[in-house]
């Protein structure tokens, strides 16, 4: 957006509310009244669902949890990546360099 733009946009706005304001008078007190109070107790539902117990707890549910099923699972799927890259010169190599590179990193 171009500043000019927003100059003029910001001039037709301020024109409209003087021009309402004084139409209306009431209308612009109303208007920001229920702003405020629409922004007042979407804050206060935020903040009391966050501090509510149920909130952690539902939290928890969602989390993942490493169970003996799952354990099992990823053995398995990686007996199968082993079995894969043994079977593969080529991938056994890669892989014997990536574990070389890995190690002398992490020492």
């Amino acid at each position: 957006m171009k500043l000019s733009g927003f100059i003029v946009g910001g001039l037709l706005g301020a024109a409209a509310t003087v021009y309402v304001s004084r139409k209306r008078p009431g209308t612009f007190a109303w208007a920001s009244s229920a702003i405020s109070n629409a922004c007042s107790n979407m804050m206060g539902k935020s903040v009391s669902k966050m501090m509510n117990k149920g909130f952690m707890h539902e939290a928890s549910k969602v989390a993942p949890k490493h169970t003996d099923a799952s354990a099992g699972r990823s053995e398995a799927a990686w007996e199968q990546i082993e079995a894969i890259v043994s079977s593969d010169p080529a991938i056994k190599k890669e892989a014997d360099k990536i574990k070389a590179e890995t190690s002398a990193l992490a020492h």
